[in-house]
């Protein structure tokens, strides 16, 4: 199943990747992702989508879920980064790290403090949404910019707020710098 976010979320500098969340991909971060590229327009978010949803189709996996950064990235900040990680090389990770240059850029791009707006993801694992439903209609000063239904619930993109105001929450948890779910393959 997959959707399609509003222009918002497709342009300026983004990262879309494929990313294996199995229970035997133990690995953290870069390691989990199958294939990463990154977009500058709406049209080139389009066409990145259509190539990653036709990937991950051939894999055929659940646990294969494609994603999009909810917040663009700024490509000046994401060069300096990755400016820094070239001259703190060693001669022990050089041949790794420009083996798989597009994977360490990506990870550079990704850095939180690299990100080009500042929205947040209220993440609800459950099709019960009241309580992610009354938070926002009781704090209705927060701006809620899309939804859209998950494997097991809900995403709602909304604009960044105090956190303190719903260290309480029991059924959704906010994620700072998230990534947007795209594509998912129904379970079998």
């Amino acid at each position: 199943m997959n959707h399609n976010p509003p222009e918002m979320f497709k342009q300026g500098i983004n990262v879309l990747m494929l990313i294996d969340r199995g229970i035997q991909n133990s690995n953290k971060g870069s390691k989990r992702w199958i294939n990463k590229i990154i977009t500058d327009s709406e049209e080139n978010w389009d066409k990145a989508v259509q190539k990653l949803i036709e990937l991950q189709a051939h894999i055929n996996e659940p646990a294969v879920r494609l994603y999009s950064s909810i917040n663009p990235r700024s490509l000046k900040k994401g060069i300096k980064t990755f400016q820094h990680k070239q001259l703190d090389l060693t001669e022990d990770n050089e041949a790794t790290f420009y083996r798989r240059i597009n994977d360490s850029f990506c990870s550079c791009l990704m850095k939180p403090e690299n990100r080009d707006r500042s929205l947040f993801l209220l993440d609800v694992d459950s099709k019960d949404t009241s309580e992610a439903d009354a938070f926002l209609i009781s704090n209705s000063g927060i701006m809620q910019y899309y939804s859209y239904p998950t494997p097991n619930g809900w995403h709602y993109i909304v604009e960044p707020f105090d956190l303190r105001m719903c260290e309480d929450a029991e059924t959704f948890e906010v994620k700072r710098d998230a990534l947007m779910l795209i594509s998912w393959v129904d379970k079998l």
